[in-house]
């Protein structure tokens, strides 16, 4: 009764109670109880503390007191009596009070914070040297989750506890308990995914240790495997630090190779009809993933050299267990060069070896795709074909069909070829096999081969459809349900591969048995849902806006699946889990607060594909959409915050624009479609404004600017703008932040030089967003102009930050988005561009190219669009733009658009404001500066320009007595050789050399064309330009 009080106080006060004000913060029954009641609580339950006899009512008294400091806590209400009574119990000569209070201290570890921590770091240093092994386990819980909740400094003092820490699971490895030694493993992972550098001085300690552990085979495999994970943890949280470490990968490798040998011969195997792996769990499992995770982790350059000590050995083993072994390892850590070693293992005398020869196969065929399929197509294929005859073992035949998967997704049509007709005779045999599994996997294979082959695959429709057809009309029983999903799967797959009219004859057959299997599904759980929604799709984009008819049996479930809401658990830490709330079936769980919340994963899958579909549907069909587009867009609107799956907020994101393109075709009036917009532009930029991740973000602005390009013109309000601006400006500042973070870092004395790389991938992944972020100005300055302007001026001071940051990306940022500015507003930008002027004329000489090309690129614009205000400016840029272009290495390729760009900046300025020099000093330069041959986008401007001269008889241009026409016709051969001039501007040219070429003599002309080589004579003559 007493341990039931506890639980109902716990549920019932904590429960959050409705509110009918949405804004209003969630409260709980306890939130809103009087005070003099709360007390009371707060004092009997800390009586109960301390006089509790029974030690699981003490548990559950222990946490519903923590439950009444976190609420105290978060809702900063005092209990000055807790803390003394909790210090108290530490010092109680009983140990189950003394380990109670540390289990408080492990559920709300921002109790002690602000305790003085020489006092707090002298309570965790007495008790985990206490004489009862229980009381120096919930004190290491306690320590560990202070050390996770604290600052870096504090966290960093607390480094001196780490033996201590050690010390605690040796005591408990000695004493034999298990159950707790696991407990206390498990903690010390989670420090060491969160702060692995603690471990810094105490790791050549943790490494004998954990392995002792690993390989004391008579040890329960959780046991073990907690220890190997434990490495495993630090080897991925801190790469750098373990490389240092003498012998790390020379002691761990022996040891997963080992574990990966502790498989037993089971006649099961070979016989079962069900492939839903039960052993995911068992050490040959973690050794082959341990394997895989340190080949991440460390590198090849660590992992390799210690593997093939052991793998040749392994591989010429006569127990087939270390042969399944050093495959298995070959799969694991990605070594390409040895696929001579592996093909063999293909007819080994043992099933199960030819079963991991074909998983290493096809490892292999995904670590190195495209390199693989290239070179040894031949080799691979010829080998691996003949495994799909292994009659008497259709495990064997349906793991070789699996591997042709892997290696046909990265092959070219051409290269698969030759091969088609003996991978098809194999597959239409395990199709007709009995095996149901093996009949799954071949039709998988078929939909790949068919997704490589393209139209290649047209030769083998007419006998593999109708076999899949069959498959959909007669498998109908409850143990087919996966057979019929991959049977639509793949039927629809080849339909895309042959195209809309070599599919006809069957469409509308196979469109009628979808719509028997959607109207058959029932269970929530049933697997055709999933297959259906992409079925679907790809039929609707064979079939194109013919599909508009099928809508209305089509949306209905996939909007459902679309709105599909996850299951959610709140569990206590004693609850069991895994009775209730099994991974297989999907659960999730995380600890939070010292509860373990779970979430059922399984409906989310379905849920992101439905609404990728969604995406298809609208841009498949666009105006044949229209009845859905309001339906749709209340849907995927709030799955923006759907923070429980990545995938469906992306897809959600990327749904919006191809609604507004909807809305256009539809031709429902500007007036509906500006408001559509509208009510979509204000959910964006609300999450768009505090979006903390920065792949989403990315989506976030993709969206955004794709749906202004879909609108074509003006269709922001000034509130819009406004707050587009400022949600943009808030997170250049964060990013800003983190750039200087990420510098800091760098300069740290404990920065490694193996983190460089994580580091340099978080740039890329910022540079990529700033890029979108450059690209959605450009299309907001391009679609309102000098609108922008009033609140263009707010993003000025991020602006001036970026533009004289040390960070090369930073500078380019942000001339690019000056150059938007000077290019979509004209004049206009004059008043802000002022002070940054010098700016960029100094960056037209910046160390870095890509802030060189920005600059000249601008500096153009600036000629082009700036109007009179900017020709003491385009004077001024003549010298350093020439500079640029007469730089000795300017051709070279890392400068040739830089270059480029500057003999285009020139071009602009002398034709468009040359009103403060003379234009004719500057022109003979410029002639000698050209050709341009490579940017597709500056040449039709100068070559444009340089026709209009010629055609004009410029003297500057075509030099005393016509000297520099031996030139220009060069310069004119070489751009239409290069193909970078668009009509009629190439027909244009050709008609101005030809007359250039008729006007001089015999000699001179054959001097020209002898100075032009072979191949361009000849692409001339091929397009007919002599």
């Amino acid at each position: 009764l007493r341990s039931f009080a506890a639980v109902l106080t716990r549920r019932v006060a904590f429960k959050g109670i409705p509110t009918q004000d949405p804004e209003a913060e969630d409260a709980t029954l306890w939130d809103v109880t009087q005070e003099e009641t709360r007390q009371a609580m707060k004092t009997h339950f800390l009586a109960g503390l301390s006089q509790e006899p029974n030690k699981s009512v003490r548990n559950k008294v222990c946490d519903t007191i923590a439950e009444m400091a976190r609420a105290s806590t978060a809702k900063e209400q005092a209990w000055p009596e807790i803390l003394p009574a909790l210090f108290e119990c530490t010092k109680s000569p009983s140990p189950e009070h003394r380990e109670s209070a540390f289990r408080i201290f492990t559920s709300v570890p921002n109790l002690i914070s602000g305790q003085h921590f020489d006092i707090l770091k002298s309570v965790f240093a007495n008790s985990l040297r206490d004489e009862n092994l229980h009381v120096r386990l919930a004190a290491a819980k306690a320590a560990v989750s202070f050390m996770l909740d604290t600052n870096n400094a504090t966290r960093n003092s607390m480094a001196s506890l780490m033996p201590q820490l050690l010390e605690v699971l040796n005591a408990l490895a000695t004493a034999g308990d298990e159950e707790s030694l696991i407990e206390g493993l498990v903690v010390m992972i989670e420090l060491a995914e969160h702060s692995p550098r603690l471990f810094r001085h105490v790791i050549v300690d943790v490494l004998p240790f954990m392995i002792e552990i690993v390989k004391k085979k008579e040890l329960e495999d959780r046991t073990r495997q907690s220890a190997l994970e434990l490495l495993l943890t630090l080897a991925e949280c801190a790469p750098g630090m373990v490389r240092k470490v003498p012998d790390y990968t020379t002691t761990i490798v022996p040891v997963a190779l080992e574990m990966m040998t502790e498989l037993e011969e089971d006649e099961d195997w070979y016989s079962t009809d069900d492939l839903d792996e039960g052993d995911n769990d068992e050490n040959y499992v973690i050794g082959e993933h341990a394997m895989d995770r340190l080949a991440r982790a460390l590198g090849g350059k660590a992992m390799l050299p210690v593997s093939f000590v052991y793998i040749p050995q392994m591989l010429a083993n006569e127990s087939w267990k270390a042969r399944h072994a050093a495959l298995f390892a070959v799969s694991a850590i990605g070594e390409g060069c040895i696929i001579g070693m592996v093909l063999p293992f293909l007819r080994d005398p043992h099933p199960r070896v030819r079963y991991a020869a074909c998983n290493a196969i096809g490892q292999m065929s995904t670590d190195f795709a495209g390199p693989m399929q290239k070179n040894h197509h031949a080799l691979v294929l010829t080998n691996l074909i003949p495994v799909m005859d292994d009659a008497p073992f259709p495990r064997v035949r349906a793991h070789a069909a699996a591997a042709l998967v892997n290696f046909c997704e990265a092959v070219e049509k051409g290269t698969l070829e030759p091969y088609l007709d003996a991978i098809f005779e194999r597959l239409l045999s395990l199709l007709n096999t009995g095996t149901t599994y093996v009949q799954e996997q071949a039709i998988t294979t078929i939909a790949t081969v068919a997704d490589s082959a393209e139209d290649r695959f047209v030769k083998y429709y007419s006998s593999i459809m109708p076999l899949l057809i069959n498959v959909l009309r007669q498998a109908t029983n409850k143990e087919y349900r996966l057979l019929r999903g991959k049977a639509m799967e793949c039927a629809s797959l080849i339909a895309l591969a042959v195209g809309k009219e070599v599919f006809a004859p069957h469409a509308q057959e196979f469109i009628q048995l979808l719509v028997q299997t959607q109207s058959s599904v029932t269970e929530a759980d049933d697997p055709q849902v999933s297959y259906l929604l992409a079925a679907w799709a790809r039929v609707c984009k064979v079939l194109g806006r013919d599909f508009v008819p099928y809508l209305d049996i089509v949306m209905p479930p996939l909007l459902a699946s679309a709105q599909l809401k996850p299951d959610f658990a709140v569990l206590d830490p004693e609850d069991d889990i895994e009775s209730k709330y099994s991974a297989e079936d999907g659960w999730e769980f995380v600890g939070v607060d010292g509860q373990q919340i779970g979430i059922k994963t399984t409906v989310l899958e379905e849920k992101c594909t439905a609404v990728e579909m969604l995406i298809c549907y609208a841009r498949e069909l666009g105006p044949g959409f229209r009845p859905y587009i309001e339906k749709v867009r209340d849907i995927v609107l709030p799955l923006l915050k759907f923070y429980f799956h990545d995938g469906v907020r992306h897809a959600a994101a990327a749904t919006l624009p191809q609604l507004i393109s909807c809305a256009n075709q539809a031709e429902l009036g500007q007036e509906y479609v500006i408001n559509f917009w509208h009510g979509i532009c204000g959910k964006i930029l609300e999450v768009m404004a505090t979006e903390a991740d920065p792949a989403f973000l990315l989506q976030l602005y993709v969206s955004f600017y794709e749906s202004l390009d879909f609108m074509n013109g003006p269709s922001l309000t000034p509130e819009l703008l406004e707050e587009f601006t400022r949600a943009t400006e808030a997170q250049l500042k964060e990013f800003y932040a983190r750039l200087k973070h990420r510098e800091e870092t760098r300069a740290s004395a404990e920065f490694e030089a193996e983190d460089e790389e994580t580091i340099l991938e978080d740039e890329m992944n910022e540079e990529a967003v700033l890029g979108e972020m450059s690209r959605t100005i450009h299309s907001v300055m391009k679609t309102h102009g000098a609108a922008y302007v009033p609140m263009f001026k707010s993003l000025e001071p991020v602006i001036a930050t970026f533009l004289a940051d040390t960070n090369s990306a930073s500078r380019q940022w942000a001339i690019c988005v000056l150059d938007d500015l000077i290019e979509f507003t004209g004049p206009h930008s004059w008043p802000i561009m002022g002070p940054y002027l010098p700016k960029m004329l100094e960056s037209v000489l910046d160390t870095a190219s890509d802030v060189r090309q920005a600059a000249c690129y601008g500096v153009g614009l600036c000629g082009e669009f700036g109007g009179p205000d900017y020709a003491e400016f385009c004077s001024a840029a003549l010298q350093p733009l020439f500079q640029v272009i007469n730089a000795p290495r300017s051709r070279e390729l890392e400068n040739l658009y830089v270059t480029e760009n500057a003999i285009s900046a020139v071009t602009k300025i002398c034709k468009f404001n040359n009103s403060k020099f003379d234009v004719n000093t500057v022109l003979p330069s410029w002639v000698q500066a050209l050709p341009i041959l490579n940017d597709e986008d500056e040449a039709p401007t100068t070559y444009t320009y340089l026709l209009d001269l010629i055609d004009a008889q410029h003297p500057s241009v075509l030099g005393l007595n016509n000297v520099n026409m031996p030139h220009l016709v060069t310069v004119m051969v070489e751009a239409l050789v290069a193909g970078i001039i668009p009509e009629p501007i190439a027909t244009r040219m050709v008609h101005t050399m030809k007359a250039a070429l008729a006007s001089m003599d015999s000699n001179m002309t054959s001097t020209i064309w002898n100075s032009i080589s072979p191949e361009k004579r000849k692409t001339l003559q091929d397009l007919n330009y002599l």
